[in-house]
């Protein structure tokens, strides 16, 4: 394992953070919040296993990580943010391909744990009994203002299933896809809510409908013309068709995207980790686990922004 490449990178954090942010995704202190979270995520797994009832091995047995906890989240990270291949980065690390696999597939539980994906997740993990009451009471305390509502799709490999491909293919993108959906508040600051991995093709609006099923009804949303319809969600006027909008219109349609706009930023900070970008390359059942982890990454960054 090649230390000092990890020692470049942690100065280069400290030394020239922009770099650092544009490596990995994360400024240094963001980084250093990461990595206290996530030691104490391996302290408490480490502890487990060897309080586990029936335990065969002695402490300490099996194969020795070459690499601490810092090392192993620098490769999950570098992963996430460049995507590149297992054998770049095993070149590149002086190691195998299967220890980038095992360092990565170690990590992600380890970020889905200490980084929730949404407001929504995160209180649902302080609060396991939550009530949809309380749940009124809590969203009735955000900040002043309509959410935001915009989703995205990202290409997948075809599936070699036939069925689950045509279920798949999205005709708008001419590719497979899985589309996800954001919910934030007014300024971008946090997400509310995200919706992971449903199918391309289905509609943006009955995605939202659904989301809006499981919510308090006072909520107001501001979406773009595909949520046109859709319960206490103001939406841009459309030009009729052979028509024209009026003056007054299109100031409304303006003053409707300068609010929006906070929502596309946020889906393109999630698309800087271009694991959520470019064509997802992990088995499928590893999409909403990826996904939500870059998601919580998101927040962090966008909280020590």
């Amino acid at each position: 394992m090649n230390h000092a490449y990890f020692n470049r990178i942690l100065h280069l954090l400290q030394q020239r953070p922009q770099q650092g942010k544009r490596l990995i995704g994360l400024g240094a202190i963001a980084f250093w919040e990461l990595w206290h979270r996530v030691e104490e995520q391996d302290k408490i797994t480490r502890q487990r296993r060897a309080n586990r009832p029936g335990r065969q091995r002695q402490a300490g047995g099996g194969v020795d990580k070459s690499a601490n906890v810092v090392s192993r989240l620098l490769v999950c990270l570098l992963y996430l943010r460049q995507q590149w291949t297992m054998q770049s980065l095993a070149q590149m690390l002086g190691c195998s391909e299967a220890t980038v696999w095992n360092y990565i597939h170690e990590m992600l539980p380890y970020l889905r744990q200490a980084l929730p994906a949404s407001l929504l997740e995160q209180w649902q993990q302080e609060c396991p009994g939550l009530e949809r009451e309380e749940l009124e009471r809590w969203l009735a305390e955000l900040p002043e203002g309509a959410l935001l509502v915009d989703s995205w799709e990202q290409p997948i490999p075809r599936p070699s299933d036939d069925e689950e491909q045509k279920q798949l293919y999205s005709g708008k993108q001419k590719e497979h896809t899985r589309k996800n959906q954001a919910i934030t508040l007014p300024k971008g600051t946090d997400l509310v809510d995200v919706v992971i991995g449903e199918k391309g093709p289905r509609s943006d609006s009955k995605l939202f409908e659904q989301t809006q099923s499981e919510l308090p009804e006072a909520l107001s949303f501001i979406g773009d013309k595909a949520y046109v319809g859709r319960r206490n969600t103001t939406t841009p006027y459309k030009k009729p068709p052979r028509g024209a909008l009026t003056q007054e219109q299109k100031e409304f349609n303006r003053s409707l995207s300068q609010k929006r706009v906070f929502v596309e930023h946020v889906i393109r900070v999630i698309k800087i980790f271009r694991v959520a970008k470019e064509v997802f390359r992990m088995r499928s059942r590893m999409y909403k686990r990826v996904i939500g982890c870059v998601c919580g990454l998101v927040r962090l960054r966008v909280q020590y922004a």
